[in-house]
């Protein structure tokens, strides 16, 4: 199952829509950093795709993959972020050490998006 750690209902739905459509991918979507720890920590995440800017929570999706990369150091699932920082902001930065990929929002579709997400899922299940 992919996580989708998105606020913006309008992106996290068609993201959704798009990797079960395409891809057969079964995904949760939720802005709850607990609830998306607590699923990734129980092991039922294969992916983990993350905004860093939960509304009101700057930078609440960097403390959700710090967390993940602290307690699942070389078991985590692949960590994909896309935000709507680019590469000179420090939080940008911070994450890119932590994840598999890091995208700027307006640098990726979300045709290619989906592709990246199931190329890791695939990477990962060999």
């Amino acid at each position: 199952m992919i996580l989708i750690f998105e606020d913006n209902m309008d992106i996290a739905l068609v993201v959704k829509r798009m990797l079960n459509l395409v891809f057969h991918e079964r995904c949760v979507i939720t802005c709850n950093c607990v609830v998306a720890e607590n699923m990734v920590l129980a092991g039922e995440i294969e992916l983990v795709l993350s905004d860093l800017d939960i509304e009101g929570h700057k930078g609440q999706g960097l403390d959700l993959i710090r967390k993940i990369k602290r307690f699942m150091p070389h078991t985590s699932p692949p960590i994909v972020i896309y935000t709507g920082l680019s590469k000179g902001d420090s939080t940008y930065n911070e994450a890119e050490k932590f994840s598999d990929s890091i995208f700027e929002k307006s640098e990726i579709s979300l045709p290619q998006l989906c592709k990246e997400l199931c190329r890791l899922i695939k990477l990962r299940a060999r």
